[in-house]
């Protein structure tokens, strides 16, 4: 399947479901407050505008960046956020109405004015929208620290202690732009770290400034170095181009190699297989590239994706680093998500391996996130001789 094959298909998928849900909440609209007809028209064309902002907003930002495009994005991606959990109280308002007209009880709740008990409880579906958004756009711009120790195999003792700051999916965009990421390099840069693993989606979908982030990501300072994979947003934004820029910034990227650091820890880096899956290119096989790895010696790898963890831990890597997830980003996303990723957002071990999944610094369409907080992941290292 060709690259704007792909696309095409993903882009109509999701458009077909963002749209029945906005005809959902359109009825929904049109019962719950039962407005005169002029609203309902202005509603509906409201609601249309809406469903189209966001994939023009996206379309815009591949080839201008400017103030309207900036606006365009923000409004259509902040509604979509909000569509989600005005979709869930519409729903669950809905099938709480069938469970009164079932049990025969909608007219001894509802009272002598059916309407007016409706309108507030379609007022308080607004309300509770609003508050969660307000709290959602809260928690994406408070990037926390996540710290933690992890024993890694064969590591020797005068690495005892190597501290690890990991970057991931900041998603460098029209909303996600320079000077959220400068913030996301100065924190990492506090925590002092020997090494900055980015492990993908550091850009989002091609945008025309994309070459913006070269400068914030040259500040980025570790003792032993800075070191990047591919994500699958990379390819989509043109991952020569992306790469291109990240190396020019003085950051490795590393694309299916295996790099050895000093006191002998080994670095494997492999692209997202989204480079194989969807634009055509000819990857290695991931088992062959994880054995070139020796499992006397520490090692380490860098993977966008959470998978393939048990092929991993077979091969005696010691510990594995991912993102992609976002933790959900927005809940209850994270359960769906689960259903196709089940190494979940945190630590996890196989034996003597550990998979570290990140819920990442940035997010993807909404600049929102819910009981899904960003993170920047520091961890120390601990010699305990295999």
């Amino acid at each position: 399947m060709g690259q704007w094959t792909g696309f095409f298909i993903f882009f109509s998928l999701v458009t077909s479901i963002y749209s029945a849900a906005h005809y959902y909440l359109y009825t929904w609209f049109v019962r719950s407050a039962e407005p005169p007809k002029i609203l309902r028209r202005i509603a509906g064309g409201a609601f249309v505008l809406l469903v189209f902002s966001f994939p023009v907003s996206r379309i815009l930002s591949w080839r201008d960046f400017n103030s309207f495009t900036y606006l365009l994005m923000l409004v259509s991606s902040v509604w979509m956020g909000l569509v989600l959990y005005l979709f869930i109280l519409a729903l669950a308002s809905d099938l709480f109405t069938i469970l009164l007209v079932i049990f025969r009880l909608k007219s001894w709740l509802l009272g002598k004015a059916p309407l007016r008990a409706k309108r507030h409880l379609f007022v308080g579906i607004l309300f509770a929208t609003a508050l969660i958004g307000g709290f959602s756009l809260y928690e994406a711009r408070n990037i926390g620290i996540s710290k933690l120790e992890i024993p890694l195999a064969g590591l020797p003792p005068e690495l005892d202690g190597l501290t690890i700051a990991q970057i991931s999916d900041f998603h460098f965009g029209v909303l996600n732009n320079t000077p959220k990421l400068e913030k996301v390099v100065t924190l990492a840069n506090s925590l002092n770290a020997d090494l900055i693993f980015i492990t993908g989606d550091w850009v989002d979908e091609s945008v025309a400034h994309m070459e913006d982030m070269a400068e914030p990501l040259r500040k980025l300072r570790a003792k032993l170095g800075v070191y990047a994979i591919t994500g699958n947003h990379d390819y989509y934004a043109g991952v020569n181009r992306a790469t291109g820029i990240m190396e020019g910034a003085g950051i490795t990227v590393l694309r299916n190699e295996l790099k050895v650091l000093p006191g002998g820890l080994q670095l494997l880096g492999i692209d997202d297989p989204t480079g194989v899956r969807r634009m055509g290119e000819k990857g290695e096989d991931f088992i062959s590239l994880i054995a070139k790895v020796d499992p006397s010696k520490p090692s380490i790898l860098l993977y966008h994706q959470p998978i393939q963890f048990e092929r991993t831990a077979r091969a005696g890597i010691g510990l594995q680093l991912s993102g992609h997830t976002h933790g959900g980003q927005l809940y209850p996303i994270i359960h769906i998500s689960k259903q196709i990723y089940p190494w979940t957002p945190g630590l996890h071990r196989l034996g003597k391996s550990f998979l570290y999944v990140s819920k990442g610094t940035g997010t993807w369409g909404p600049p929102m996130r819910f009981l899904a907080p960003p993170e920047i992941v520091h961890i120390k290292l601990i010699s305990r001789n295999g």
